[in-house]
């Protein structure tokens, strides 16, 4: 087995993390191929997203009943639970797979402003500015762009059909 060799000026090193290759460049026409949501589909992610938090709460509280600690969510404060219920709901779908339930059925995503895949972190600002009272109405404005999008610096854009608005 031949070990790779090193240049003249450096010695090899078998245990050295392999180097990134940083020559390729960010593509700088993504977002202007990016199409967003239009608000329609945006109001039907949130109806959708609604009814699969409302699934996704019987299914852990059925959950909760199997293993026999439904005494457990007794005692848990209603509106601390459904909060939680939410943060796991949201940030577990959109950081793991980039989509809700909502947002598989009506062909959307969320990403980055320039286009890339949110990291936990921006996920988990954008779904605590849900929290705001009336923001889950904000992507109805103009721009199409919510509240809890500008501020994490997320946006939901088009994955499949329609004719939606360039970013």
């Amino acid at each position: 087995m031949n070990a790779p060799t090193a240049g003249p000026t450096e010695s090899y090193n078998p245990y050295q993390p392999p180097k990134a290759d940083v020559t390729a460049a960010p593509d700088p026409d993504a977002r202007s191929r990016m199409r967003l949501a239009s608000a329609g589909r945006r109001f039907a992610n949130l109806l959708l997203d609604y009814v699969g938090i409302l699934l996704f709460t019987f299914l852990v509280g059925m959950l909760f009943g199997l293993i026999g600690q439904e005494d457990l969510i007794d005692q848990t404060n209603d509106t601390l639970f459904g909060i939680l219920m939410m943060l796991l709901y949201y940030v577990g779908a959109e950081s793991l797979f980039g989509v809700t339930f909502g947002k598989l059925i009506t062909g959307t995503r969320v990403v980055m402003e320039d286009g890339s895949r949110a990291g936990v972190g921006r996920i988990i600002v954008r779904t605590l500015c849900r929290f705001i009272p009336f923001e889950a109405f904000t992507f109805l404005q103009r721009s199409g762009v919510g509240l809890h999008d500008g501020l994490s610096k997320t946006r939901v854009i088009l994955t499949r059909g329609g004719k939606e608005q360039r970013a």
